[in-house]
């Protein structure tokens, strides 16, 4: 009787130690993630988002980590004579109460225009050739007219004096001229016209510089 009196104890005294095991593991895991969710999240733990417009995305970077904020340049455009590498527009913006860790997007200035490969506008109408040039920041076309029967189609583009192959590439905005049939007989003189520009016409917008990174 003795035997399994001391037996039965023992076996309720490993029940007690494996409950009392079992609580403790819940406990400590229960506090090990509300400290990660705490870490994570950085509760409680804000900072006003500083003015970093004009800088230098280097500038900009020091400023941020110091406060506990990341920066990734989302996009740059290109305007002549603009400082390359200046920051132009910041999201979130400027006094924003964020959360440490948070990432700042910027826009940048390009540093070189955004390269655009040319269609083939090639025996279009000049209309049609016009129209899909303008639509990818072309505005400044020139019209060259030379002897040919057939009136009004795109014969070639010219940049920088030289004619341009399907696929190549060149600089957004650049100025190009459209070789244009005139449907007359070559001993008749024909004249450069200038195509009338888009108002307001759009900058343009750069290829993501990856050194601002």
């Amino acid at each position: 009787m003795s035997k399994k009196k001391n037996e039965k104890k023992l076996s309720i005294k490993k029940i007690l130690i494996h409950f009392v095991a079992i609580i403790a593991t819940a406990v400590l895991l229960v506090f090990l993630t509300l400290a990660f969710l705490n870490v994570y999240t950085r509760h409680g733990q804000s900072v006003d988002v500083p003015r970093i417009e004009g800088l230098q995305v280097t500038e900009a970077r020091t400023i941020l980590r110091a406060k506990g904020l990341n920066i990734h340049v989302l996009d740059s455009i290109y305007v002549r004579h603009a400082v390359p590498g200046a920051i132009i527009d910041q999201k979130p913006s400027a006094n924003n109460n964020v959360k440490i860790g948070r990432t700042v997007y910027v826009t940048v200035f390009a540093r070189n225009p955004r390269q655009i490969t040319i269609p083939n506008v090639v025996h279009n109408s000049t209309r049609h050739a016009m129209a899909t040039l303008n639509s990818m920041g072309f505005n400044q076309i020139t019209i060259h007219e030379v002897p040919s029967p057939h009136a009004g189609l795109v014969l070639g583009v010219e940049y920088r004096g030289r004619t341009l192959t399907e696929g190549e590439s060149i600089p957004a905005g650049s100025p190009l001229r459209l070789v244009v049939g005139g449907g007359r007989v070559e001993n008749e003189p024909f004249t450069d016209t200038i195509a009338p520009r888009t108002p307001n016409e759009p900058e343009n917008r750069g290829s993501i510089d990856n050194s601002f990174n």
